[in-house]
């Protein structure tokens, strides 16, 4: 294996490992709770499923992802170039991704504006599913094997 692979498979297996470990303190501690009490839109449509995002959400998250990761690798790019330091250009870029993540990954209210209106069971029911129709067999001459 050549020496990259190697390195690039450390660090996730280390990032992957310290997500887990993160995960399993964080589940049952009150920071938790708050925040996830603090993300969840309280619209009836996400009560029943928790952290559910609309389409239009997640289009806009998408787009919110590639816009501040864009813009912090060239504000971090050209900080590290004009002070000639690599390191601030990694901790400028790092509080970009720390940021990015904060601003996308809960399910913020504003994420939430057009939720999905479903039919009640009651209504569904009234109007019966179109029935698919059986595929009109064709006079084809079945392959020769």
């Amino acid at each position: 294996m050549m020496p990259t692979l190697v390195l690039v498979e450390f660090i996730w297996v280390n990032i992957y490992g310290l997500g887990l470990l993160f995960q399993k303190i964080l589940r049952g501690s009150t920071v938790f709770k708050v925040f996830i009490a603090l993300t969840v839109s309280q619209t009836p449509q996400a009560s029943s499923n928790l952290l559910a995002m609309d389409w239009q959400g997640q289009k806009l998250a998408e787009q919110l992802v590639q816009i501040l990761l864009w813009a912090f690798a060239a504000v971090s790019f050209g900080t590290g170039y004009v002070l000639g330091s690599f390191q601030m250009m990694m901790l400028i870029y790092a509080g970009g991704v720390f940021l990015t993540t904060l601003v996308t990954v809960p399910n913020w209210p504003f994420f939430n504006r057009h939720p999905l209106k479903w039919l009640d069971p009651s209504v569904a029911e009234k109007h019966p599913k179109p029935q698919q129709q059986q595929a009109v067999s064709s006079k084809k001459k079945p392959a020769k094997k």
